[in-house]
């Protein structure tokens, strides 16, 4: 079997073959062919053990199926000989290899009852970033032989600190080291993020260097002329989506939120409501929200969609194709600047109600919710995307200014808005 690999792959090979280590981490920069090249792997463990299972994990089935096995079919289908060595069964999103009845399984973390029942020879956590440290915990100790990870070093979480086991070992790639596959375009792309001259600034360790020392206001590298003046050049993106470096956003409006798993969620014996902000070509963003009276409010995301690819009206989708059912009697908040949506909703029987706007309402919002602990679920993807980078806006010198930055999704961040400040008089919640 003759497979094209990057420079990626080799890396994570070599780790693998030298039989050092119980976890592999493969982080860094976007498209540096990190997922790929673990399921080039896998397909040649498949063909060469027998009875082995591999289990890929996403935070939901659908993610999974969508994204990951997608890799996985893409590498078998590089010939026609390779794929017919396999069976895919659709509906267990599985492939099994003929020859030695190895097994690939793509799984979901949506169901904690799922994982309690898994075992596996090998556990890959897709975008580790997404998962919360009890349900890895939970595959890890039901995984024989080795754990395997990706990420973006976009912030820093639960994975870093195993980063000093003996047993564990770190590979950092960058677009560089997956060039071959890659267009002109997308390369462009990346390298547009650059905020500093070509060739002024280099990678020692974690750490960005210029002169001798990490790069810091003090010591400043000339800046790229083109990009700049483009207004495509940005530090924090530079850092993590082309250089693979760790970077949290200096200007994000909420910090210190948790996680816990949908069924811990589920398990609440508190009220549910609903914040929802619409979007026809953009997506419509439904969040279930929990307060347990004491400062505390629980999150999870039940709908990140476009209202153009429902093909049903919005409040038939809602009593028909969301489980659990949101009833008539469960409050929704809703974005009071599409009045007729609002309306539509109320007279289909749907407890729909306007949120609070006005002047300084966004504002207010923001601060009401920065007041409150606040705990999401570890499916919630988007939302989860959504407040790692919903942040303030940078005027021409850097600065953070007290406005939203118009690119970001804010969808998830809006509804919760809406749901959050409506509750604050509704439940007349006071603060301390």
């Amino acid at each position: 079997m003759n497979f094209k690999v990057s420079k990626t792959f080799d890396a994570i090979y070599s780790a693998y073959i030298s039989g050092l280590y119980r976890l592999i981490v493969a982080y860094g920069s976007s498209r540096s062919g990190k997922s790929y090249s673990i399921m080039q792997l896998f397909c040649i463990l498949l063909m060469q053990k027998k009875n082995y299972k591999i289990t890929v994990w996403r935070g939901t089935r659908v993610d999974a199926v969508g994204t990951i096995l997608e890799d996985f079919k893409s590498v078998i289908s590089e010939n026609a000989i390779l794929y017919s060595k396999f069976i895919y069964n659709k509906k267990d999103a599985t492939f099994t290899c003929k020859a030695t009845g190895s097994v690939i399984h793509f799984m979901g973390t949506d169901v904690i009852s799922k994982v309690l029942g898994m075992s596996q020879n090998i556990s890959f956590f897709n975008e580790i970033s997404h998962f919360s440290e009890e349900v890895f915990l939970q595959i890890k100790q039901r995984t024989t032989d080795l754990i395997f990870s990706d990420f973006n070093p976009s912030r820093e979480f639960f994975i870093n600190k195993y980063e000093a086991h003996e047993s564990s070992i770190f590979l950092r790639s960058t677009y560089k080291d997956n060039e071959d596959f890659l267009t002109d375009g997308i390369i462009a792309d990346l390298e547009s993020y650059n905020p500093h001259e070509v060739g002024s600034t280099y990678v020692e360790g974690k750490k960005l260097m210029h002169n001798g020392a990490e790069v810091s206001d003090e010591n400043e590298p000339p800046p790229h002329v083109f990009n700049t003046a483009n207004k495509t050049a940005d530090l924090y993106m530079h850092l993590v989506y082309a250089l693979g470096l760790k970077a949290e956003k200096p200007n994000r409006v909420y910090r210190d939120w948790s996680t816990c798993t949908e069924d811990f969620f589920n398990q609440l014996e508190y009220e549910s409501y609903f914040g929802l902000d619409f979007g026809i070509s953009s997506p419509t963003a439904i969040v279930e929200v929990k307060y347990d009276g004491d400062r505390t409010f629980y999150l999870h995301q039940r709908m990140y969609k476009p209202n153009s690819i429902l093909r049903m009206p919005l409040y038939e989708y809602i009593r028909t194709r969301m489980f659990p059912e949101i009833s008539d009697e469960d409050l929704i908040v809703c974005d009071s600047a599409k009045k007729v949506m609002v309306d539509e909703l109320a007279f289909a029987g749907l407890k729909a109600v306007k949120a609070i706007k006005g002047p300084g309402s966004v504002d207010k919002r923001i601060t009401q919710i920065q007041g409150f602990n606040i705990i999401f679920t570890d499916t919630s993807e988007d939302l989860e995307e959504e407040y790692y980078n919903y942040s303030y806006k940078l005027d021409r010198y850097g600065l953070v200014t007290d406005d939203i930055d118009p690119k970001c999704k804010d969808h998830l961040m809006d509804a919760t808005g809406y749901v959050i400040s409506y509750l604050i008089g509704w439940l007349r919640i006071r603060f301390n």
